[in-house]
């Protein structure tokens, strides 16, 4: 209920620059949910889902439309790439999985085949300073959204105004890449209009307005589970601007980005890998440099699910962590990929940066002090692995080599945070779970 009730909602949002399992986490949770709804981002954002023998790879997906049984819902705050989104839901139903729980906002923006060409093009055009894009037209969308002039998924429910819209757009767009000395777009009024009218017969009976839908799920009793996409360092406003995404990745991104209050949110889960991996441009304190980075890379398959990019990696660094955290409200974490530390000696963890010969204990702004910032560790001891993953989850937390959990008990006492999920392995069932109730 609204008044003032604990209401059954997580978030579960991710600590470092993405990548951290958060498609594993959510998939692991969503068991006792019944709606798992994404609230930013776009297909720029990869999951991963392991269930049995069937590997799903997702997108612009919720992690929870693979789990038969619930609702996976698109928020406004999300942008669509139709053309992909159709695709990826063919490829989901021929993988074994259902997507009858699939709803879409009315309110989404959606990604044009221009925003793509425009993307590109802003790249090429910055040289040097290029901020490492996916090129999948996340960041151009989000311009149009917010100059005003984009298309909602709902515009597809309504002719008159979707003609209107292609008009404009079609003749300014082709302005603008040409402008941009960008590819061409070979499209015309005609096309577009057919091409949408196509996404509409694909996805029309997924429309809806979804912040409804929420908070009347939470009106009565229902569990829901909000999902991130990339991590909280990428957060248009708090992340290593301008080497971020174009959305608000931290927790008020909730709100704004599926139409619920504040105040319905419950808990925040942050998701935190056990090391520290980024992908494209950008400052990484605690990267590893030469061969040792290569094997951690290596070791992790630290390599995008939508680029196919090789991911930089470093130590795991808690000035990250203590910065996401205060940006999110994390109540808990879940720790993740412990299992690709098995069988180092010595483990440094980032408690501090070196800035000008100052100690500096909150992630800084400035590029420029991020690029002289130094690490400073403390080193810890390593763990041997082991052969049976099932019997070390079936024995539970105690089973954990000694100086794991060490390590586990150090990141929970500098970050004041319990960790309350503990994943040892990709797959569902390789997980620890140190809380015994997650929706009350």
């Amino acid at each position: 209920m609204r008044n003032g009730a604990i209401l059954p909602s997580i978030a579960i949002i991710g600590a470092q620059w993405g990548d951290e399992g958060k498609g594993k986490i959510t998939d692991y949770l969503d068991e006792t949910a019944n709606l798992i709804v994404r609230f930013q981002g776009g297909n720029n954002a990869g999951h991963t889902i392991v269930v049995g023998d069937k590997v799903f790879k997702l997108h612009g997906l919720p992690s929870g439309v693979v789990r038969k049984g619930n609702l996976a819902v698109i928020g406004n705050g999300v942008v669509v790439n139709m053309d992909e989104l159709l695709e990826e839901i063919d490829e989901v139903v021929r993988t074994g999985g259902s997507v009858d729980g699939l709803r879409i906002s009315d309110r989404a923006h959606l990604v044009m085949n221009y925003h793509k060409k425009l993307d590109g093009a802003e790249e090429k055009y910055r040289g040097k300073n290029a901020v490492g894009t996916t090129k999948k037209g996340i960041g151009p969308s989000y311009q149009d959204k917010i100059s005003r002039g984009g298309f909602r998924v709902g515009d597809l429910l309504e002719d008159d105004l979707l003609k209107e819209k292609i008009a404009f757009n079609v003749s300014y767009k082709k302005d603008l890449l040409k402008m941009m000395d960008a590819e061409e777009c070979c499209c015309t009024v005609e096309s577009l209009y057919e091409k949408m009218k196509g996404w509409r017969d694909g996805i029309g009976k997924y429309i809806c307005d979804t912040s409804v839908l929420v908070n009347d799920a939470l009106d009565e009793g229902k569990n829901v589970l909000f999902e991130g996409a990339q991590g909280a360092m990428l957060d248009i406003d708090h992340g290593t601007y301008p080497y971020v995404t174009s959305s608000s990745t931290c927790g008020g991104g909730i709100c704004t980005g599926t139409g619920v209050a504040p105040n319905r949110i419950d808990k925040t889960l942050g998701c935190l890998k056990a090391y520290t991996t980024r992908v494209g441009e950008g400052p990484l304190v605690t990267e590893i440099p030469g061969e040792a980075g290569t094997e951690l890379q290596k070791r992790g398959g630290e390599f995008g699910v939508t680029t196919g990019r090789g991911r930089r990696c470093g130590w795991l660094d808690l000035v990250v962590a203590e910065h996401a955290s205060r940006m999110c409200g994390f109540t808990s974490l879940a720790i993740t990929k412990l299992d690709v530390l098995n069988d180092y000696d010595e483990l440094p963890v980032c408690v501090a940066y070196e800035i000008d010969g100052k100690e500096e204990r909150h992630f800084p702004s400035s590029i420029s002090k991020l690029e002289r910032s130094k690490p400073i560790y403390r080193t810890l001891k390593g763990w041997k692995g082991w052969s049976d993953t099932a019997a070390v989850v079936k024995k539970g937390y105690d089973a954990l080599p000694s100086e794991m959990k060490d390590y586990i008990a150090f990141i929970e006492k500098e970050m004041r945070i319990p960790a309350d999920i503990i994943s040892i392995g990709p797959k569902r069932d390789e997980t620890i779970d140190r809380r015994r109730e997650w929706w009350n």
